[in-house]
């Protein structure tokens, strides 16, 4: 099996661009617990997104793909797991819940 991935410069930059929105949409949507919290969802988006347009085979011939990102795939990814980021980041720096 080979480990190779067909990203251009522009496909690599538009998958950072969505990430870091993605990162800022979820930052927006609920109660962040720190102000940095966008980056560290934007990085599991970036992942999510890679993975799901460059090695889940199954979605590699989707269209359509810009400079080698399968861009539905790529943002699907980045929803699921960049969700999953948030949800996670904030469960493990909330406040911990006293009695009263």
């Amino acid at each position: 099996m080979e480990f190779t991935f067909a990203l251009g410069y522009l496909g690599a930059a538009i998958l950072v661009l969505a990430s870091v929105l993605i990162g800022i949409l979820f930052y927006v949507i609920g109660d962040p617990q720190f102000n940095y919290e966008w980056l560290v969802t934007a990085v599991g988006a970036f992942i999510g997104g890679f993975v799901a347009s460059e090695f889940v085979i199954a979605f590699q011939g989707w269209e359509p793909v810009y400079e080698g990102v399968a861009l539905i795939p790529a943002l699907a990814g980045g929803l699921i797991v960049g969700g999953a980021v948030a949800g996670v980041t904030r469960f493990l720096t909330r406040e911990p819940l006293t009695a009263s």
